[in-house]
């Protein structure tokens, strides 16, 4: 049972992070960039501790789903 609240911890802390600029208001006149290395890095991270069993499975959808989404918010940006 501990388990589980740890892990919904981490998820509830991975789906955070990045969402930390969307609350932001700023008014630049340059377009931000969302850096995909670090999104992949974040999710592999969660990915990994999300699923401890299977870590290098969870490590690699974690990080394709952060690249993803980086990418998605860049293409919006611009």
């Amino acid at each position: 049972m501990t388990t589980k609240k740890i892990q919904a911890a981490v998820l509830t802390l991975a789906l955070l992070v990045p969402a930390d600029a969307a609350f932001a208001r700023t008014y630049h006149r340059r377009h931000h960039h969302y850096s995909q290395t670090r999104g992949a890095l974040i999710g592999a991270a969660a990915g990994a501790a999300i699923a401890h069993h299977h870590a290098l499975k969870g490590a690699l959808v974690g990080a394709a789903l952060g690249e993803a989404i980086q990418y998605e918010r860049n293409k919006k940006a611009h």
